[in-house]
């Protein structure tokens, strides 16, 4: 395995899981995934001090489980989760078509249900690159190009790499502390390229971020690479229009360039070429609340995710500035049950970057006063 993957498997398991010594890890991939999940079981076990689980799966089964740089049997249920998913090609949806939530699951649209209960123990997903994800980068390009999508983003190509991804969190952290302090009950975001809208935040929500705790205290990163704060909106009270700013992925069509009308929190009108207008059409016909603004998220101009075109993750695509998600918000900031019951309930989730270095937002207080939170495409410090 080349020097990029051995870097990669080392930032999974220090950075993103945060492995310490006693957790055993559970890793979860299809056979063509063998050789890093072989090298992440090591990096594991010189952490550690046991080996790992590996679940071969195929067809969404588990076949086979194998007990992974360990001379005796593993005793110990695992302490830490890993999935190492293969990138599928997408398939074409027909006009008029309700996808099921597997299917939508396989294009990457399936929102995450509201009443998730707080996470015990680490987990986290890390694509590997693969031709197929590379061609949908470039349809000429393959592994070569997902490959240096990876090294660019986490800065593998540097000795510090380990060192940048724990500043970028420990300044993630600070950031949305800061934003919580303000208790703010709404937003308006202006931006030169073409959007200006505003509306409420949902009731007993608060701003996450994509850096996750557990209540012991425990930080650990999902999706691998964080820089996004973000917080559930009131999905009846988005008012204006936006416009993308970074293309989407949409079916696994790419939208390059689209607009929309925002009335009482639903998308009520768009424009976009012929074959993208035919495709978000679709997505918003899928059910009733898919075309409704229900969260924020905030992402600076000045990260390495913010320079890239399009990754083909939704878990980075959304971090590349800010953004309006719709359809269904992440349950990391609804942290009431009220926000829970009144949160946009969907089975879809699509994340529209409206981002750029002309983006202000302005927060509402609860008595009417205002604060430039984010400014030229930065989260202002004062």
């Amino acid at each position: 395995m080349d020097i990029l993957l051995e870097r990669y498997a080392e930032l999974i398991v220090k950075s993103a899981l945060k492995l310490e010594k006693g957790d055993v890890l559970s890793i979860n991939t299809e056979e063509e995934n063998s050789e890093i999940a072989h090298s992440i079981a090591r990096i594991a076990r010189d952490i550690t001090g046991n080996g790992s689980y590996i679940q071969n799966i195929e067809n969404g089964k588990v076949t086979e489980t194998e007990e992974a740089e360990s001379e005796y049997p593993i005793s110990q249920r695992p302490t830490a989760l890993l999935y190492l998913p293969v990138y599928r090609a997408f398939g074409e949806v027909e006009d008029g078509k309700i996808l099921t939530p597997p299917e939508l699951q396989a294009f990457r649209h399936l929102s995450e249900p509201l009443d998730n209960p707080e996470p015990s123990i680490p987990f986290v997903t890390a694509p590997v690159p693969s031709e197929e994800w590379g061609r949908m980068l470039d349809e000429d390009g393959g592994i070569r190009e997902a490959s240096i999508l990876l090294s660019d983003l986490l800065s593998l190509s540097e000795d510090t790499y380990l060192e940048e991804r724990k500043e970028m969190e420990d300044i993630i952290i600070y950031e949305r502390d800061r934003l919580n302090e303000g208790e703010y009950s709404g937003c308006r975001i202006e931006d030169e390229e073409g959007t200006d809208i505003s509306f409420s935040f949902l009731p007993g929500s608060r701003f996450a971020s994509s850096v996750s705790t557990l209540r012991s205290g425990r930080r650990f990163v999902p999706t691998v690479y964080a820089s996004d704060i973000f917080r559930a909106i009131d999905p009846s009270s988005a008012e204006g229009y936006l416009t993308i700013t970074h293309p989407i992925m949409v079916f696994g069509h790419v939208i390059r360039s689209l607009s929309c009308r925002v009335e009482k929190g639903r998308i009520t009108d768009f424009t976009s070429d012929e074959e993208s207008g035919r495709v978000f059409s679709l997505f918003l016909a899928q059910e009733e609340n898919a075309g409704r603004i229900s969260e924020l998220v905030l992402a600076e101009e000045g990260t390495t995710a913010a320079s890239m075109d399009i990754m083909a993750q939704p878990e980075w695509d959304r971090m590349r500035g800010a953004a309006l998600t719709i359809g269904g918000p992440r349950p990391e900031s609804l942290a009431s049950d009220e926000a829970r019951r009144k949160a946009n309930d969907s089975l879809l989730t699509l994340t529209l970057p409206i981002g750029s270095d002309t983006t202000t937002i302005t927060a509402i207080a609860k008595d009417g006063g205002e604060t430039v939170i984010m400014e030229d495409g930065f989260i202002r410090e004062d």
